[in-house]
């Protein structure tokens, strides 16, 4: 069972409905999911900025995003 928060906000020339989950494994749970249910991947689950994300394209103006925004991840310098 998933415990998901769903919003819906501006992208580009349409909307993005954005599933945030608990963890980085839900995100990877989900796109399968949707994947297999046939839904077209926009990128693959990864980092952006301190979330990591993976994206469905929906129709030619609208996507899906499913999101974990990890407050744990540590940048380390060089």
């Amino acid at each position: 069972m998933y415990n998901a928060t769903i919003t819906t906000q501006p992208y580009k020339s349409g909307k993005s409905l954005t599933i945030y989950v608990d963890n980085k494994n839900m995100v990877n749970e989900l796109m399968i999911a949707l994947m297999d249910a046939g839904f077209i991947v926009n990128y693959e689950p990864c980092y952006i900025s301190e979330n990591y994300e993976g994206c469905f394209l929906y129709d030619d103006k609208n996507v899906i995003t499913i999101c974990y925004k990890s407050q744990e991840r540590t940048f380390e310098s060089s």
